[in-house]
């Protein structure tokens, strides 16, 4: 008898064992995904409040555009170039009388732009981005940027 106590103490000290162990590795799982959830949360509220504080910065600033004329002038002084390149084939056209090269004028004047720095490119969509409200939008492009160049 002595020896049967003895190896059902072990057997059940092997399910003790067994079932503490289950335990333990659903204690982790649950764990793992409370942390996941927590993390997923504050990524969701992050994105929510620069959503809406980019709203706001927008809102302000086109409520404050009426009272200057200086994003105008920048505004404008950094779109010269877009529309010289948009003009000019069709002045060119106009003045030669020759219509039918329209399209490769316009072609190349928008080819030319291209050579233009490309500090003025950035500052030209940035600009663009402001005058039609973009921030949030923009963020996005941004955060997806720097995730790509973080797994690289």
């Amino acid at each position: 008898m002595n020896i049967l106590k003895i190896i059902g103490n072990l057997i059940g000290l092997g399910k003790s064992a067994i079932d503490n162990r289950a335990k333990q590795k659903q204690l982790e799982a649950e764990q793992r995904h409370e942390i996941t959830k927590a993390q997923t949360k504050a990524q969701v509220d992050r994105i929510l409040s620069n959503t809406d504080s980019d709203n706001q910065i927008d809102l302000i600033t086109a409520q404050n555009k009426k009272y200057t004329l200086k994003d105008e002038v920048v505004t404008y002084l950094f779109l010269v170039p877009v529309f010289v390149a948009t003009l000019v084939p069709f002045i060119s056209a106009f003045n030669s009388g020759d219509w039918s090269s329209l399209n490769n004028a316009v072609k190349e004047s928008y080819l030319a732009l291209d050579e233009l720095p490309q500090w003025y490119k950035w500052i030209l969509a940035l600009i663009v981005i402001d005058v039609l409200g973009f921030r949030s939008f923009m963020r996005k492009v941004i955060d997806n940027y720097i995730n790509k160049t973080k797994l690289k």
